[in-house]
């Protein structure tokens, strides 16, 4: 009987020693990886003053924008104040001084109600539908 000897076919080394390298290669470089600015992946995240006001947590952003928004409520009824006294009792002046005034509270209501929205989208990202 016959018996068939296997024959040892040696594969070559040489593609598995490249590939060993190319593995080695890219694990050194792969974890030699740093985080890039904003600004070097496309992104632009240079803030406007108002952005620059609601740094921090969302809480606290919101308390700003209400402290600002206080702030300018106070200032606008002090200018009322001191426009209706100008008015000497004038109706016409007095009804175009409250439209005035009513157009500028409404005005500091929706700057409020912005930055407000705005504090929910720090740290670059933009959500769905905001055009900022």
């Amino acid at each position: 009987m016959n018996i068939a000897s296997r024959s040892t076919q040696t594969r070559p080394k040489a593609p598995r020693i490249v590939l060993a390298i190319l593995c080695a290669v890219a694990v050194v470089a792969l974890s030699q990886c740093k985080m890039t600015a904003d600004k070097v992946t496309g992104v632009d995240t240079t803030l406007s003053h108002d952005e620059k006001e609601r740094e921090g947590n969302p809480g606290e952003c919101a308390s700003k924008c209400a402290r600002k928004a206080n702030d300018a409520l106070e200032d606008e009824r002090d200018r009322h104040d001191d426009n209706l006294e100008e008015c000497r009792g004038n109706p016409a002046c007095i009804s175009a001084e409250n439209a005035r005034y009513q157009a500028a509270v409404n005005q500091i209501q929706e700057d409020r109600k912005h930055c407000i929205d705005g504090c929910h989208h720090q740290g670059g990202g933009r959500g769905r539908g905001h055009d900022h």
